[in-house]
Parts: C-alpha cells; sequence; structure tokens
C-alpha cells in the first residue's frame, strides 16, 4: 500500500496530475477515468452458471489522500462474492494498477493490471497475483465504467489450468444511486466538491457553515484540515469558479453518451419560429400588423421559476436517496434547504412532511 502512496505522488511530482481549476485537489492523471465513480452504487450481481440465481450488491467509491492528494481509491462492497473491501492504487509509470482488498471470508488478495481497449469500451482489467498456485488456473478482474457515466460493471473472469482462454464466471452490474438512464446525469447540476471539485453528493459542517463533498474520504480530509478548504472554498466563491466546470461536465455527458441526443430538438424547433412572421409579407397592408405575431419574448421570472423547480426537485431525490441510505441526518439537511429556499413549492411540502417523520 506504501508503494502506491508514493507512486501517486511521484506522478503529481513528475507533472502527469490532472490539476483542478483552482491549483488544488489535483486528481492524478491515472484515476481520471475513475473519476466520475466515486460515489454510491446499487445493482444485482448474475452468475454465469445460472443466471436466474442473482443477488442485491452495493459498491461505495471514494478517494485515499496522501498530504492533502488524492493517491488512489477506496471500495466497500456490500453482498460481493469475490471481495468486501479493496484500495486502488497506480504505480509510479502511470500504467500499471493494482487492487489490494480482502475477500468475504477475510483472505488478503491482489490483482494487478492495466486500463485499455477501444475509445468506446475501455476497461480495467486485473489479474489476481500469487494465491492459488499455478496449477489451479487463473482469476481476473474486469472493471468497466460505462461510457454514460452513471453505470459500470465488475466482472470475475476463470482459466482452468490448461484452458486457453478466460470464462465469466459472476458480472456485476451497477447504476449510480440517485440517476437513471432515462433522465440522464445530474452530476453536471451538483455542487463541488470543496477538496475535489467533483460532483458532491454529501455535505460536511464547520463553524455554523455548510460545505459540498463528494466522499467519506473527502470527509475525512476536510476533518484533518478544515481551515484549508474553507479558505480553498472562500477563493472559489469570490471567483466563481463553481460555473465554468458545470458547463464542461453537461457537454462531456452529452459527448459520452449518444442516448441524449434528443436534448437538441428544442432549439431546432425554435429555428422555425421566422416562419411565422414571415406569412403576412406578401400583404402590404397587413405590415403594421406583424409585430403582434412576433414570438413573445421568454420572461426572466419564467426562466427563474424553472430553475428553482428543477433545483428543488432536484434537492430532495437527493435527501431521498439519502434517506433510503439509512442517512436520516443528511437527508434532513437537503429538506431543510428545500423548505428555506422554495417554501411554496410542491418539493417543500413533500420535504417538510419527511422532516417531521424523521424527527418522529
Amino acid at each position: 500500500m506504501r508503494m502506491g502512496i508514493v507512486a501517486g505522488l511521484s506522478l503529481l511530482a513528475s507533472g502527469t496530475a490532472a490539476v483542478g481549476a483552482d491549483g488544488e485537489g489535483q486528481i492524478p492523471a491515472p484515476f481520471v477515468p475513475f473519476e466520475h465513480m466515486i460515489g454510491s452504487w446499487k445493482g444485482q450481481g448474475i452468475p454465469a452458471a445460472n443466471r436466474l440465481r442473482g443477488w442485491p450488491e452495493k459498491h461505495l467509491w471514494a478517494w485515499k489522500f496522501a498530504k492533502g492528494i488524492p493517491v488512489g481509491m477506496s471500495l466497500a462492497l456490500e453482498g460481493n462474492k469475490t471481495l468486501s473491501k479493496a484500495e486502488l492504487t497506480c504505480d509510479a509509470d502511470g500504467q500499471h494498477y493494482r487492487l489490494q482488498g480482502t475477500t468475504p471470508e477475510g483472505q488478503a488478495v491482489t490483482y494487478a493490471g492495466t486500463y485499455g481497449g477501444t475509445s468506446a469500451s475501455k476497461m480495467l482489467t486485473l489479474e489476481r497475483v500469487g494465491g492459488a498456485p499455478a496449477a489451479e488456473g487463473k482469476e481476473r478482474l474486469v472493471i468497466w465504467p460505462n461510457s454514460n457515466r452513471i453505470r459500470y460493471i465488475l466482472r470475475l473472469d476463470r482459466r482452468e489450468a490448461g484452458a486457453p482462454q478466460f470464462k465469466q464466471v459472476i458480472e456485476v452490474g451497477l447504476t449510480k444511486e440517485g440517476e437513471s438512464f432515462a433522465a440522464g446525469s445530474s452530476a453536471a447540476d451538483l455542487p463541488k466538491c470543496v477538496i475535489t471539485g467533483g460532483a458532491a453528493t454529501m455535505t460536511i459542517s464547520y463553524q455554523g457553515k455548510t460545505f459540498p463533498i463528494c466522499c467519506s474520504g473527502c470527509r475525512d480530509e476536510f476533518n484533518d484540515n478544515p481551515e484549508k478548504y474553507v479558505k480553498k472554498a472562500a477563493l472559489r466563491a469570490e471567483q466563481g469558479g463553481s460555473k465554468t466546470p458545470v458547463k464542461a461536465a453537461t457537454s462531456a455527458l452529452r459527448k459520452d453518451d449518444g442516448a441524449f441526443g434528443g436534448i437538441e430538438e428544442e432549439p431546432a424547433a425554435k429555428k422555425e419560429m421566422p416562419r411565422k412572421t414571415a406569412r403576412p409579407l406578401p400583404k402590404a397592408k397587413a405590415e403594421p400588423a406583424e409585430p403582434a405575431d412576433e414570438p413573445a419574448p421568454p420572461k426572466a421570472d419564467d426562466d427563474a421559476k424553472e430553475k428553482a423547480s428543477a433545483r428543488a426537485a432536484q434537492l430532495l431525490r437527493l435527501g431521498q436517496n439519502l434517506e433510503k441510505a439509512r442517512k436520516a441526518a443528511a437527508a434532513v439537511k437537503y429538506y431543510q434547504q428545500i423548505v428555506k429556499d422554495y417554501p411554496n413549492s410542491p418539493e417543500a411540502k413533500t420535504a417538510a412532511a419527511r422532516i417531521k417523520a424523521l424527527g418522529d
């Protein structure tokens, strides 16, 4: 594990890290492809031997820090048949990964490999190191983050001694909690984590103020250096740094997943609007009436109401997801924010009811 931490720091020293807009919370370049996996996931494990006998699983990814810098990722698994917990690190070359963990039976296990594949189907392929004798065959894990960023697959493969190739044993398909394929990823609309700048799904309080964070690893890092991140949040607010990354994230999501191409349909409809004003042109006497046919400009109040409604609905979903995860205290904070900021909305009524129910 110490080797992984040293490797992560070496990557930063050699200038191969992806640096945040504010220069802090740097994510080492080898972990950028997996940055969106931070958070909670739920899904179903399916054995290849009998696809009708599955089981539920929950995975939780978080950052691991050393000297205030992310140097790896931790993974906690519920229901998985191969691992109960693990840590993902990268060697100093920035290309070879190592997943060190513990099996459900308490046995230490290590997998090592690389990340690659086609541009549309890149995956992390890790083969088990040590453990069972080579005569018993080989075992590997495949982590496949889908391009839509709200789903990933964890697959266990085995190759029996003397067999020509690996065969799938178990496949676990997981979806990020709070997201759906129908709605698309809402990560671009979430507040920025004060530590890494990623999409924040949690909050932490300090000296009467609340700060957004993305995972338990960032929570622990904040608690170790609260003043550092309070200053960082203040600087970001002064610079208005939260606006540009949100736009960039939205663009990336649409580019990665073609399923969201329909979002462009609304602007296309607006291009047809000039046809409405073109009809009266042949009639010279009708010219004074042309302004009446012009579509009314959009009202700023309507836009503000739509944004407020979307934000209230988003906060309500976050609170409900936290409540489902049995994190009542965190859920109540989101409900209270809805009641405070959007008091007359339907979401505020729902939030108030949930606050009362959880208080009872």
